[in-house]
């Protein structure tokens, strides 16, 4: 049973045709193949990581000073933000994770997310006393994959570190 909402992944009725619905193609593991994946999320320009059952996309906040009472905090201390994407038995792309924002940032980062209809599930501070003060934006959403990607890369396109690489999408 699938708890997001709108996924037709409910169990099928006694008596109803268990066939895959058209958004799933007939060889699923074709087209969830670790190439499907890699090519669907190279847009994002992160680290792309295999799991059974997943797909993982990190992008590192190497563009961030980060300092605290602690010091320098280094980038691969879990500086960036997560994507982990799969496909439900309905066919839909699923995707859940995380944004690294700088506080100032966030506002921008969370339009991007709200404006392809993913939930924000959670806004809150990733350390204290750092400079600059990073948050982490939690969400969730589904449906097609190259919409999803779209959405990201437009949140991506709010944080500095895409700022200096990427063209408004405006």
């Amino acid at each position: 049973m699938c708890l997001l909402t709108g996924c037709a992944a409910e169990t099928i009725p006694h008596g109803k045709s268990d066939t895959p619905p058209a958004t799933q193609a007939a060889d699923a593991s074709t087209q969830d193949s670790p190439d499907f994946w890699k090519e669907l999320t190279a847009p994002l320009h992160g680290t792309q990581v295999v799991s059974d059952g997943s797909f993982a996309v990190l992008v590192p906040r190497d563009d961030i000073d980060l300092e605290s009472e602690m010091g320098q905090i280094p980038t691969s201390a879990g500086i960036e933000s997560r994507f982990y994407f799969w496909r439900c038995q309905c066919g839909k792309v699923k995707v859940m994770g995380e944004f690294l924002a700088c506080d100032y940032e966030s506002d921008d980062v969370i339009d991007a997310l709200r404006a392809g209809r993913f939930t924000i599930d959670s806004i809150a501070p990733i350390l204290q006393n750092t400079r600059p003060n990073l948050v982490s934006i939690r969400f969730q959403s589904e449906g097609d994959g190259e919409d999803l990607v779209a959405t990201l890369k437009a949140a991506l396109n709010k944080t500095a570190l895409h700022h200096s690489t990427t063209e408004p999408d405006e």
